[in-house]
């Protein structure tokens, strides 16, 4: 029993030690012409005019982070792909579904009753986006971020 419990420990240490932090995934992809970059902070999502029920789920967003790559290089895939793999610093991961070559990793940072900070990766034949979404997010409503980053 203590070597299984060494073994997992060893596992989760070995685990961390490859992954990123936010600020290196975001790093990883310097400005290219096929790389757009943007920050949308809170004042900029109430400017966005937003109402009714997406209003009410935007109130507790502090920002929104997005990579968008267009036709990826195989060097842009590799550093995308090892993210998927190696996973991300401090995130759990919610959802990671492979279908038809198109591949979603959902990892989030936070515990069950609030959810931080929401990192959604996205990687098909011709893009490749990479979203995070700040703030306060109710995990039970955690589907409607999702669909923000799709």
């Amino acid at each position: 029993m203590k070597k299984l419990l060494v073994l997992a420990l060893v596992a989760m240490i070995g685990a961390t030690a490859f992954s990123k932090t936010i600020d290196e995934v975001f790093s990883a992809f310097p400005k290219a012409d096929n790389v757009q970059e943007m920050t949308i902070d809170k004042a900029m999502l109430a400017m966005a005019g937003m109402g009714g029920e997406q209003a009410k789920q935007m109130k507790d967003i502090d920002a929104v982070r997005v990579i968008s790559i267009e036709n990826p290089s195989s060097d842009q895939l590799a550093t995308i792909k090892a993210i998927m793999d190696e996973g991300v610093e401090g995130f759990d991961v919610l959802v990671d579904a492979d279908e038809k070559g198109e591949h979603a990793l959902i990892l989030t940072q936070g515990d069950d009753k609030m959810i931080n900070k929401m990192l959604i990766i996205g990687l098909e034949e011709d893009e490749a986006a990479i979203v995070l979404i700040e703030g306060k997010i109710d995990p039970s409503n955690s589907d409607k971020f999702i669909n923000l980053g799709k």
